[in-house]
């Protein structure tokens, strides 16, 4: 037995390694299996324990296919890598990892990434890569022949589809309705999860980068209104803000007590794109609806931005986030004020004061002109919610200072997250008054989405990114409102009317780039008036 265990056979470490692997990062999926089995007592028992060799049976499978020769080391160290962050997020956020994942972490921002790192993070890496990794590489591997390699490989590999195929046949009915059911399970099988999301996400991203630019909407005009005033709409872009949790959508508590003054159209059940800034915010600007949205050919096309500026409109883009995912890629883009991060910013993240400074130190020199501006908010982006807020707006206590979210109580990390709620409300709110203050210069309007929503605990979930068709509503059901000047209503009446009648209906970001080229007047043959809610076409 102790020759057995402390070998350096390529195949008995693969084993070994599988063993790891199977007992150490992927507890979530065992137990998601355990509470999904219809049995009890000894049942219950054996059908976990046919999970553990099934698993165990694949991870094994896995390794001696694909750890030949002197990559061997290098192939074992990636997975392990994958199944100590995987793992992490998998057991920490309940959160399951696909491809909108990758593509959510690669498209991040230094500060964002930051905002993951913790002790638990490191405790989950040192143990279930640390640990094997030291093991694995402190000793050379003992040189064995090709074919005694070839047979015990063989043996190894007849093992584990021998007890794959004994658990089918003894379970095939429960794991078929089980993942049939509920295919979400899938996403935390460790490692292949995250290795076939990372394949898909690197294939389509390579493919993107090498297809050439698609013009859209060429014909875009726009013949302004005679006699009146230039048009300035602001394009608020919120972060992670959840419909359920602003106090104009009913929520009990007084979130938003300062747009609950203002005059809003507010849409009360818009659904998001996707789960992640990654596909919403592409999604937003792509003209695509969520059913037909193409991630690669959003990726090289022109979007709402291109053709509302094809039409006349002078575009600026504002960021306080990880940036526009190619959305303002060839209109302006507005550094925010240096001068102020001091004031706003620490440790390189910055709260949205210095968007809204930003925003009102560019309208004092910019031109008048029909305009359309951008801003994309830091919102409420976790999990270090209490960095997106300034401590006067600590109203909801005790909170959760700290991005180790899973050491917070849920209502502490709900109350941090409603005084972000409570922020975007003050600089929405403010931003709207800029705009007011602008009447004897424009016609001005604002319109506010999120990208999506947020979890917070409910249903064991945290953050967002889950699978679209298993994600909760509290990732999907995203705010968004419009606000109009009295002359810009005065000189749209059909468009402001067309907007209330719609408040109650069903919405989505769908609508967001057929109602911007409607309210802004923009003559295209690919807008589409049933998808304007500024239109009362059927």
């Amino acid at each position: 037995m102790s020759h057995l265990l402390f070998s350096r056979r390529l195949v008995v470490i693969n084993g070994l390694i599988a063993l790891w692997m199977t007992c150490l990062a992927n507890t979530t999926f065992l137990h998601t299996l355990y509470t999904l089995t219809p049995y009890n007592g000894i049942q219950a028992g054996l059908f976990l324990t046919s999970a553990f060799v099934l698993l165990w049976a694949y991870l094994n499978l896995l390794l001696q296919l694909t750890t030949w020769g002197v990559l061997a080391r290098p192939i074992q160290s990636l997975l392990l890598f994958f199944c100590a962050f995987g793992a992490y997020s998998i057991d920490t956020f309940g959160v399951g990892i696909d491809t909108g994942q990758i593509q959510n972490l690669m498209q991040t921002d230094p500060r964002e990434a930051r905002d993951l790192l913790s002790w638990h993070l490191f405790a989950y890496v040192a143990i279930i890569m640390g640990l094997p990794l030291f093991w694995l590489w402190r000793k050379p591997l003992e040189p064995i022949g090709i074919v005694q390699n070839l047979k015990h490989r063989a043996y190894s590999i007849v093992l584990s589809l021998a007890l794959i195929g004994a658990v089918a046949m003894a379970f095939y009915v429960d794991y078929a309705a089980i993942f049939r059911e509920h295919r979400q399970i899938r996403y935390t099988v460790n490692p292949t999860n995250s290795v076939n999301a990372f394949i898909n996400y690197s294939q389509r991203h390579v493919v993107i980068k090498k297809l050439p630019l698609v013009r859209y909407g060429e014909d875009a005009t726009r013949v302004p209104p005679s006699n009146s005033k230039p048009v300035l709409m602001v394009l608020v872009v919120g972060e992670t803000a959840r419909a359920e949790s602003f106090g104009i959508n009913g929520y009990a508590r007084n979130t938003t007590p300062e747009l609950a003054k203002k005059p809003l159209i507010n849409f009360t059940q818009t659904s998001s794109c996707g789960t992640a800034t990654a596909v919403s915010l592409p999604c937003i600007f792509s003209g695509f609806t969520r059913d037909d949205y193409d991630d690669e050919l959003a990726g090289h096309r022109e979007g709402l931005l291109d053709v509302i500026q094809r039409a006349g409109y002078q575009v600026t883009w504002m960021d306080n986030n990880s940036g526009c995912k190619g959305a303002c890629d060839r209109v302006h883009n507005q550094p925010l004020l240096p001068t102020r991060t001091t004031a706003w910013c620490v440790d390189g993240e910055c709260q949205d004061d210095l968007l809204l400074e930003t925003f009102i130190d560019y309208l004092k020199t910019a031109p008048t002109q029909d305009r359309v501006i951008v801003l994309h908010q830091a919102g409420s982006h976790g999990p270090a919610y209490y960095r997106r807020y300034p401590k006067a707006f600590e109203r909801f206590t005790p909170v959760c200072n700290t991005n180790a979210i899973q050491g917070c109580s849920q209502q502490a990390l709900i109350n941090t997250y409603d005084n972000t709620i409570a922020y975007t409300d003050y600089i929405v709110a403010q931003t709207i008054d800029v705009l007011a203050a602008q009447a004897k210069n424009y016609q001005t309007a604002l319109w506010y989405v999120s990208d999506h929503g947020e979890s917070t605990g409910e249903r064991g979930l945290y953050l967002h990114g889950a699978p679209y068709v298993f994600a909760p509503s509290q990732q999907t059901h995203v705010p968004m409102f419009a606000w109009l000047s009295p002359n810009f209503s005065l000189t749209h009446l059909e468009k402001a009317h067309c907007l209330e009648q719609k408040q109650q209906a069903e919405t989505s970001h769908d609508n967001v780039f057929h109602t911007m080229l409607g309210i802004l007047g923009v003559k295209t043959a690919v807008y589409d008036a049933k998808l304007d809610l500024s239109s009362c076409a059927k």
